[in-house]
């Protein structure tokens, strides 16, 4: 019987076996060269914006399933401000060079005007994808965060970022958090839970990182289309935008709908930055919009706006916000 046919068919199979091996790792090292032309582009790119970069050494592997790039005693400095930390590591896919992945192991260390902010963080894993149409779509995710700052702690769990950049002039951008505890209002009993955000960031087109304020004093903006979360049993929704004018001064207007907004009151009163016979004002009208709504089968609405360094409920003075000078 003759077994040559067989054997040919080995054969072919076997060459096929050996020129894919061949032909995907010349693939794979044509990658991994792009991926390094792609970090040193990027550096340079963000040196021409005042924004240097740096790295002392970095370390490749993941054949041959991914490209990990790992830098080390990373150092991002502008202006006045600084970020480091010990790693991080990009990965690349060689059959799919647009999606990348970068993640953040070790923990993150700010430091501006001479304070330092220090994030401890579970693998923030940040993920970039690019369509077709150069359309970008950016993640950023963690099991949990850690601020130290001020010698206080602020703490969220499992957050999540996500950013849509199109050809149109605004970012489309979603934030969650599990749970949010921001000392000294959201603390204990009072942490929010369940937080949703979405919203744009407008004319994103014009904005250069050198004249960032000039950018959002003059055009730029956040709105929140929507927002929803709860205290305990409160439960609050709302949508609203956020500016600056020239003088630095925060500008906004918000609209809420909750079941229960004299609760976040007492959180104001509790710690005192609201004074009591504001709290006692504020509880008035409130109660009065909550019975006019009801008589009229509506939900109530309150109205929160930020101007000239404070903020009103319902034209109500309740705090004082700080002009954007104190920081810059």
């Amino acid at each position: 019987m003759n077994k040559a046919p067989g054997l040919k068919i080995i054969i072919i199979i076997f060459i096929i076996f050996i020129l894919s091996i061949f032909l995907y790792f010349i693939w794979y090292l044509k990658i991994d060269k792009l991926t390094i032309q792609k970090l040193h582009s990027l550096q340079n790119s963000l040196k021409q914006q005042n924004i240097n970069f740096e790295w002392s050494e970095y370390k490749k592997s993941g054949f041959p399933y991914r490209i990990e790039t790992n830098l080390k005693n990373i150092n991002i400095n502008y202006n006045n401000t600084s970020l480091s930390t010990k790693s991080l590591k990009i990965i690349y896919q060689p059959w799919n060079k647009h999606h990348i992945l970068i993640i953040f192991p070790n923990d993150l260390n700010i430091f501006y005007n001479n304070k330092n902010i220090k994030i401890t963080n579970a693998n923030i894993l940040a993920s970039l994808v690019i369509d077709k149409n150069s359309n970008k779509r950016i993640s950023i995710t963690s099991d949990k965060i850690n601020i130290f700052l001020n010698k206080n702690t602020y703490y969220i769990s499992k957050p999540e970022f996500y950013f849509k950049i199109d050809d149109f002039e605004n970012i489309q951008y979603v934030i969650l958090m599990d749970k949010l505890i921001w000392a000294p209002l959201f603390i204990k009993n009072d942490v929010l839970n369940k937080l949703y955000i979405n919203g744009k960031i407008v004319k994103y087109n014009n904005f250069n990182i050198n004249h960032y304020l000039e950018w959002f004093t003059n055009e730029g903006g956040i709105s929140f289309d929507k927002i929803t979360t709860n205290i305990n049993t409160t439960n609050i929704n709302g949508n609203g935008f956020i500016s600056v004018d020239k003088n630095l001064d925060i500008q906004s207007s918000i609209s809420l709908n909750s079941n229960n907004i004299t609760y976040f009151i007492n959180i104001l009163e509790k710690n005192n930055f609201i004074s009591k016979n504001i709290m006692i004002t504020s509880k008035f009208i409130v109660k009065a919009i909550e019975t006019s709504s009801k008589l009229s089968n509506k939900k109530p609405i309150f109205s929160i706006t930020i101007q000239n360094g404070f903020l009103y409920l319902m034209g109500i003075k309740l705090l004082i916000i700080p002009n954007l000078k104190k920081y810059l």
